[in-house]
């Protein structure tokens, strides 16, 4: 039956361990108040700009070694993040959960409630989307074989973000399954998304040899000038 003509749903199945997780970490969030602050930070706003961060340095390092396929390929990866979060607006209000607090009014709440459907996570969509585009491009060997920084940065992204999702549990603002549904949601599209890389090389390939390749790649370094000859 269609998401439209149903009313509300109060935890989405596996409903037993959404429940479990969810009321457990949220007596473990009531037994470590010392970490309140910064998970509360990180949960709600530290976590999503330490993931775009590390998206934006993986454009800058591919930029600085005139990668530009590489570039490009994040680029994409961020149109298709963008694509994600427009899909979760259509999942979440299909799927109608209502948010933990909601079901749960004696949970403990480390940050603002929110009006919107519990299903799935908008956070763990961004890292999920993110993370899969770094994934795309490293796994297509488009970097240079200095591929150290490159290894760190997808490692540290991958932490980032599973760190994101722990902490909307921690502060109660999600299930379980709402962050798994979110990161998998945020890599199918972005992997959906990169199925058109061969007409992205295409366009590419078109740009480069203009001003507008200086988008994707670093521009070479012009040679000195000559001191005339006597």
């Amino acid at each position: 039956m269609p998401g439209f003509l149903l009313a509300d749903v109060t935890v989405l199945p596996p409903k037993g361990l959404n429940t479990t997780v969810y009321l457990h970490l949220n007596n473990l969030a009531r037994h470590s108040a010392w970490a309140h602050g910064f998970m509360h930070a990180y949960a709600l706003w530290l976590g999503m700009a330490l993931l775009v961060l590390g998206f934006a340095a993986a454009y800058a390092l591919a930029w600085w070694r005139r990668s530009s396929r590489a570039a490009g390929l994040l680029a994409l990866g961020g149109v298709g993040t963008i694509a994600a979060f427009g899909c979760n607006q259509l999942v979440g209000h299909a799927a109608r959960e209502l948010r933990p607090y909601d079901t749960h009014p004696h949970a403990l709440v480390l940050v603002s409630k929110a009006n919107d459907y519990s299903f799935p996570s908008d956070h763990s969509v961004l890292a999920g989307a993110l993370i899969t585009s770094l994934l795309l491009v490293t796994g297509r060997a488009l970097w240079s074989h200095r591929g150290a920084a490159v290894a760190w940065l997808v490692a540290a992204e991958i932490l980032l973000g599973l760190f994101l999702c722990f902490a909307r549990l921690y502060v109660g603002a999600h299930y379980l399954g709402d962050v798994v549904a979110g990161l998998l949601l945020g890599a199918v599209v972005v992997g959906a998304l990169s199925l058109l890389r061969p007409v992205l090389y295409k366009v590419i390939g078109v740009l480069e040899p203009t001003v507008l390749g200086t988008l994707v790649r670093r521009p070479p370094a012009m040679a000195p000038d000559r001191p005339p000859s006597s």
